[in-house]
């Protein structure tokens, strides 16, 4: 049975230039498909000055937005300028205060400096949200405050920094690659490195490269995205849930897939669990793909005092299925 793309939920891997808000990226599309694709949003903010990986669900893919950010690292490549602080934390606003960092880090090699901060950010990382950021507080984003006039300074929550490399570092230049837990805000561990070496810094470029397996190289160019009125391949660019979260699976049979579609749990003991050692996994105990005996994906679940508990189900399974 051939999957009819127009009824299943859809990740588009979207590459942003810099310039156009998430927002307005996300609004184009939902303008521009010409299609009845339900909801439509996107997994995860870039500012404007920021480019690279967006990525916007429609048809109810967006149930996986939680998912996303708890279980998929995101990668960025960003250049950072040593010697002035701004409010944004980047070079889009004017630098309101200057101090370079000790010469000794001026002066330093690329890979020395690189050993020293790995050392000293890697693994488990407490930050604050920037108080220029799509952070909310009290109902506001916490850009919108500071738009009011008002910085918030929220409290430091637990992050964590993957992988950090130097690719380049020509004082006051630094170009770094960096893979962070999701929540992380580049331009306030940039701002950490500067006060760590003795001075200020703000970012001058930042690329989200990756969330996932979702890279800037696949991303969607403007000059691919839909135009209304005229034909947007969905099966080429749009991914279905499980190629999006690479998750363990489990396969029912025809008699357990019509309980389950009713929302009857299931004994874990009596589902064939299904791992395909090719994959690179994200999870396997918490969350699970589930399909049928023909491999049609049905939804998502859990296990629950050894029973299997549906999170969703695809609108499309049940109505095939069921």
């Amino acid at each position: 049975m051939k999957t009819d793309y127009q009824k299943i939920p859809l990740v588009f891997n979207v590459y942003k230039p810099v310039g156009p808000s998430s927002f307005s990226i996300v609004h184009h599309f939902k303008k521009n498909l010409g299609y009845d694709f339900g909801k439509i949003g996107h997994f995860g903010t870039l500012d404007p000055f920021a480019e690279g990986v967006l990525l916007i669900g429609v048809q109810g893919a967006q149930r996986l937005n939680d998912y996303i950010h708890e279980l998929l690292p995101k990668t960025y490549r960003a250049v950072g300028i040593f010697g002035g602080k701004t409010d944004t934390g980047d070079l889009t606003a004017l630098v309101n205060v200057e101090k370079h960092i000790a010469v000794e880090f001026q002066k330093m090699a690329k890979g020395e400096l690189e050993e020293k901060l790995a050392k000293h950010f890697l693994g488990e990382y407490w930050q604050a949200p920037h108080s220029v950021s799509a952070t909310k507080f009290e109902g506001k984003r916490l850009y919108e405050h500071a738009l009011a006039g008002r910085l918030i300074q929220k409290e430091k929550v637990k992050r964590e920094i993957l992988d950090f490399k130097i690719a380049r570092y020509e004082y006051p230049e630094m170009e770094f690659e960096i893979t962070v837990s999701s929540g992380t805000y580049v331009r306030s561990f940039f701002e950490e490195v500067a006060e760590l070496l003795g001075g200020y810094g703000a970012l001058q470029i930042l690329e989200r490269t990756a969330i996932g397996e979702n890279t800037s190289a696949n991303g969607i160019r403007q000059k691919d995205w839909p135009i209304k009125g005229e034909m947007f391949d969905l099966e080429k660019w749009g991914r279905p849930l499980d190629q999006v979260l690479r998750l363990n699976k489990v396969r029912l049979t025809s008699e357990q897939t019509s309980k389950y579609l009713q929302g009857q749990r299931l004994k874990l003991d009596l589902i064939e669990l299904v791992y395909d050692s090719q994959q690179e996994l994200i999870s396997s105990q918490n969350i699970l793909w589930v399909y049928n005996q023909d491999s049609h994906l049905l939804g998502l679940a859990r296990p629950l005092n050894e029973e299997l508990a549906a999170i969703f189900n695809l609108q499309l399974a049940i109505s095939l299925f069921l």
